[in-house]
């Protein structure tokens, strides 16, 4: 899964635009996609109070055609519009037809509504800006999600929706504004974005889902940065015949660990363990092999002669030097320490 942008995200649009897949049919699709994981999120919304922020772009454009398949699901729904008036948008007009509740949002007064209605929310849906702003959130858009914010620190059960990504987050670099919303869900659109898994804005995003919007195959391919999913390392794994044994794959020497770190040496171990190694022989100081055997049950042993108790000596150079030979791997030096005696055995 390719991570973008905001720049590549406008190019993505436009690509698409250019082979005859317009602005209005992606988002439709979009607004289709996040109501359907709105609803898979909170399930039955019969009769659930949920409030949608729509600014006055694309992102609020979507949150629009959000609260139409919301509201066919019988979810009682209230859209608080932000920016100038819209005029021959097409779902906007859509919205009346179905006489959703909409409040124009343009004072104090209007604020002070929106605060009103979240003392019955079940959930609210941020779709007033996504990628395209990185300006600092100011005015009425700032107060209506401290609005936001403070209804939740009174009534914890509101759930809150991010519609692309929260707004007030940078799309890039995961800065954020203070008055950007700490989702517990954010429904990215196509492709997810950089910011989402930048701290702080991976604090704010809450759980991320990536919905199709019905960009086709390709759009992507020359952008590199991917997101590790499951799936993705699950491919890239060799399979594993029937009739292998330990052997089969590889053996590592972990030379790790002294009386200060023994709980290096255990990680290391179980690290190489837990990627699939077929052997795993743990080199440590003697007097520390019966605590480490006690919880590394998998792991073979070569015991090392010591200086003090936990200390490596300079002499268990040649006995790693010796059994070197019969491994594929040598990982050396975690939690070994830094003495004296240490540092000659790791010159030898």
């Amino acid at each position: 899964m390719k991570i973008v942008t905001a720049e590549q995200m406008i190019h993505i649009d436009r690509q698409c635009a250019n082979n005859g897949l317009p602005t209005s049919i992606l988002m439709e699709n979009a607004g289709k996609e996040v109501a359907g994981e709105v609803i898979r999120i909170l399930g039955d919304i019969d009769q659930n109070n949920i409030i949608i922020l729509a600014g006055p772009g694309n992102n609020g454009g979507d949150g629009l055609v959000a609260a139409r398949h919301l509201q066919n699901r019988g979810a009682k729904v209230t859209l608080c519009l932000f920016g100038k008036k819209r005029e021959n948008d097409k779902n906007l007009e859509l919205v009346v037809e179905r006489n959703i509740h909409c409040i124009e949002v343009g004072s104090e007064t209007d604020i002070k509504e929106i605060g009103r209605i979240l003392k019955t929310a079940d959930a609210v849906i941020d779709a007033i800006f996504g990628t395209g702003n990185n300006r600092p959130l100011t005015g009425i858009y700032k107060q209506a999600l401290t609005e936001v914010s403070q209804a939740v620190l009174v009534k914890p059960d509101i759930h809150i929706f991010a519609l692309d990504i929260p707004s007030g987050m940078n799309a890039d670099t995961g800065e954020v504004d203070e008055a950007c919303l700490y989702a517990n869900d954010t429904i990215t659109l196509g492709y997810p974005k950089i910011g989402l898994y930048n701290h702080p804005g991976s604090e704010r995003a809450g759980r991320i889902t990536i919905v199709d919007i019905g960009i086709p195959p390709g759009m992507a391919d020359d952008i590199t940065l991917e997101l590790n999913t499951a799936v993705k390392t699950s491919q890239l794994l060799p399979k594993r015949p029937f009739d292998a044994n330990k052997g089969t794959f590889g053996k590592v020497l972990v030379v790790a660990g002294s009386i200060n770190y023994i709980g290096s040496a255990h990680l290391a171990c179980s690290g190489a363990m837990r990627v699939g190694a077929g052997l795993v022989t743990l080199a440590t100081a003697a007097s520390l092999q019966p605590i480490l055997a006690m919880k590394l049950t998998e792991a073979t042993y070569l015991p090392l002669p010591e200086t003090g108790k936990g200390i490596i000596s300079p002499e268990a150079a040649e006995v790693i030097i010796e059994e070197i030979r019969k491994y594929n791997i040598l990982l050396i030096g975690c939690g070994l320490g830094q003495s004296t005696s240490v540092k000659t055995f790791l010159r030898k």
